[in-house]
């Protein structure tokens, strides 16, 4: 696949910003003739990380170089991929700028049905979050390992689970700057429960659900409230939850990605 590293102005972040694209290069055979546009899956880091993590630390160019799909991995700091009540407006520039800058340079589908978002810990939040909030755009979203309430999580002290963030206060405090108070957060734009309460009980666009963490990992637990608050209080929703052995770390979500991917019915 051809790898493109994008550096660009986003107005609603009022900033330049980055992503990374994998283009398929199939389509380059002579003779070859292949207009329809191609399918776009948007892969989303975690926190602490950037846009390069996916293509540095996994093998997902690998698995997909045989398809027609384009993969892009925007960079999204530590937003946790929402507008925050005192940070950048990165829920708007992930599921409305990013499309139309996307688009503008490459023949992505505008079809949601072969429009898919998935990412990994608060890549996976991320991913849930624009999917519940705005299921007209995706036929499907894969969550690995998501922090479901990022912001109240206990993320320091189990680096031997793979949750090594520092525990240094701007941690703390950019939190508290995107989520706001933690009374707050119950019912709020942030609640994915809440959220998916509310998509449950529309009558519109229900993107499937594909909801993945490892066994071992510290974040499991709240993985598994999710997974039963979803069979008994979202049972509209095409939702599925499974669990395999794993820490937080990449040598899980290498693995899933497969999964992932044939989900998505990429590979």
């Amino acid at each position: 696949m051809a790898v493109v590293n994008l550096d660009f102005y986003s107005y609603e972040l009022a900033m330049n910003t980055q992503a990374v694209i994998l283009l398929p290069e199939r389509r380059g055979i002579p003779h070859a003739s292949h207009d329809e546009p191609y399918p776009v899956l948007y892969l989303l880091h975690g926190h602490g990380q950037d846009h390069t993590s996916w293509l540095r630390l996994s093998r997902i160019e690998f698995y997909l170089q045989n398809t027609d799909v384009i993969v892009v991995m925007p960079n999204a700091c530590r937003s946790s991929y929402v507008d925050g009540v005192n940070t950048h407006r990165y829920g708007s520039f992930l599921t409305r700028e990013l499309p139309r800058i996307i688009k503008n340079w490459f023949n992505i589908t505008t079809d949601r049905e072969n429009t898919f978002i998935a990412g990994m810990s608060m890549g996976g939040y991320g991913a849930l979050h624009a999917a519940l909030s705005c299921p007209e755009q995706y036929g499907a979203v894969c969550a690995l390992s998501p922090g479901i309430r990022m912001g109240s999580l206990d993320l320091h002290g189990k680096a031997d689970k793979g949750l090594t963030i520092p525990a240094v206060p701007e941690i703390d405090r950019n939190f508290r700057n995107t989520f706001g108070p933690a009374e707050n957060y119950p019912g709020s734009e942030y609640d994915l429960k809440h959220l998916a309460r509310q998509l449950n009980a529309g009558s519109g666009h229900k993107p499937r659900i594909l909801h993945l963490c490892g066994t071992e990992d510290p974040l499991h637990a709240d993985s598994e409230d999710f997974a039963r608050f979803m069979s008994t209080e979202c049972s509209g929703l095409d939702y599925t939850w499974q669990d395999s052995p794993g820490i937080h770390d990449f040598n899980y979500w290498d693995r899933e990605s497969i999964t992932m991917l044939r989900f998505f019915g990429l590979l």
